[in-house]
């Protein structure tokens, strides 16, 4: 049941291996409490094994600089009134530590719990034509068998002629500010749907 609040509760939720997708969640939370949202920001627990990490200063650096984020659990999609979720692109799809993420709420799905909720998503890839777009459209499925209502990017935000889409924000590498502003975008009118939806 929907207990009427006035504050819209936002979880942005992503993954990041490079930095990139950590840099967009990162303007996309601040934006959306910028917007009167009140936020959480969590990454999905990392997969990969402590060692493997260790040996790719890179990765190391990017790990560690997400100390101050706390892992994700599925009691934050329980507690959010909309969802704004990010992942980098695997050969088309969501990187597998979203998906497991996703594959850990089979009681959400079968209690409902989700129905009626917002979403709004975003990804990136180190190519132009990398897949983004297609990680975005592989990640609806889930999404509606949730229930959630998907909230995307109209197509008069002009910024959309350079990036994004209308699936959701997009960045090819490191975002940009264009690729940020596209997410600013994506995110307001994610909450104020939220608010007309949820409050």
């Amino acid at each position: 049941m929907n207990t009427p609040h006035k504050y819209p509760k936002i979880l942005v939720l992503f993954y990041s291996k490079t930095g990139h997708m950590l840099k967009m969640a990162r303007s996309i939370a601040k934006d959306a409490e910028n917007s009167g949202a009140d936020v959480r920001l969590r990454k999905v627990p990392e997969l990969a094994p402590s060692d493997v990490i260790e040996k790719t200063p890179e990765w190391k650096a990017v790990y560690q600089s997400m100390s101050d984020i706390p892992d994700a659990v599925v009691d934050d999609l329980i507690w959010m009134d909309g969802l704004i979720a990010g992942a980098p692109t695997r050969f088309g799809n969501m990187a597998a530590p979203m998906r497991n993420f996703w594959d850990m709420t089979g009681k959400l799905w079968m209690e409902g719990t989700l129905i009626g909720k917002t979403v709004s998503i975003f990804s990136s890839a180190e190519m132009v034509h990398g897949g983004q777009e297609a990680t975005l459209l592989a990640t609806f499925p889930t999404l509606f068998a949730h229930g959630l209502i998907i909230v995307g990017i109209p197509g008069n935000i002009k910024e959309l002629y350079s990036s994004g889409s209308y699936y959701g924000a997009l960045s090819s590498g490191e975002p940009n500010d264009t690729d940020l502003l596209v997410a600013r975008h994506m995110t307001n009118r994610m909450i104020d749907v939220t608010k007309k939806l949820r409050c």
